[in-house]
Order: C-alpha cells, then sequence, then structure tokens
C-alpha cells in the first residue's frame, strides 16, 4: 500500500519543491519520451538494479543482513546506486530524492521475488512524474 501511495506522495512533495524555487526537470509529452518514461525506464532500471544488482547481493549473507526490520543491506546499496545513476538526468537533490522510493522498490522485489510488480510500481511512480509536467 505504500509503494503504491510513494508515487502520489512524491510528486506532490515535488510540486511543492517547485513552489521553493527548487529545479525539477520535467518531462517532454514526446510520443518517445512517454514511453521512455512508463515503458523502458522501469523495465530496463529494474532489471538491471533490482534484477541484478540487489538479486546478486540479496544472495550474499551481507546483503541480507537486516539494518531495521526488513531493511537490508542490499536494498539500500543497491537504492544507492540506483541514486547515483539517476545523476544523469536529474540535479543532485532530486536523484538523492530517488533513494527513498528505491528503497520500496527494493522490498516489493523482496515480497514479490519478481519484477514485474517492481516494474508496475515503478511505472506509476514515473506516471505520477509525467502528470507533473501537465500542471
Amino acid at each position: 500500500m505504500l509503494a503504491v501511495l510513494a508515487g502520489p506522495l512524491g510528486v506532490s512533495a515535488l510540486a511543492v519543491a517547485m513552489q521553493f524555487g527548487l529545479q525539477v526537470p520535467l518531462p517532454r509529452h514526446a510520443g518517445v519520451t512517454i514511453v521512455a518514461l512508463l515503458l523502458l525506464a522501469p523495465i530496463v532500471e529494474e532489471i538491471v538494479f533490482r534484477g541484478g544488482v540487489q538479486e546478486l547481493l540479496d544472495r550474499t549473507a551481507f546483503g541480507r543482513l537486516a539494518l531495521c526490520a526488513d531493511l537490508t543491506v542490499g536494498n539500500v546499496v543497491t537504492s544507492a546506486l540506483f541514486s547515483a545513476a539517476h545523476l544523469i538526468s536529474a540535479p543532485a537533490w532530486l536523484a538523492a530524492a530517488v533513494f527513498f522510493p528505491s528503497l520500496l522498490l527494493g522490498r516489493v522485489k523482496q515480497l514479490y521475488r519478481s519484477l514485474v510488480p517492481v516494474v508496475l510500481v515503478h511505472a506509476s511512480y514515473n506516471a505520477c512524474y509525467l502528470c507533473l509536467s501537465a500542471v
């Protein structure tokens, strides 16, 4: 439930950030951008990060180590790398903010042991982000 609500809550936080003058790069509504945000990015990013990095870490005792409740080292490391990857297209503060929804995506992967729900939740986050640019 929290993973699904994080998209609208995150976009609301971005809208507030914009009101305070923080730069939020908004996507263009070209068809290619929409396809990239809703299909390509969630699929490719989740294959690489949750299906690759986190899966490898989750196979090790170190990666499965719980830091707090169900928050594992593997999820935190994967989320840090996921955030760093967003430095390519986002300002540093926004790339850093990606860390928190990434933790939720990592937890979804651990709970369902499948990339399908993770890709769907990620796509819903990106859909919310696209809606922000329409406002």
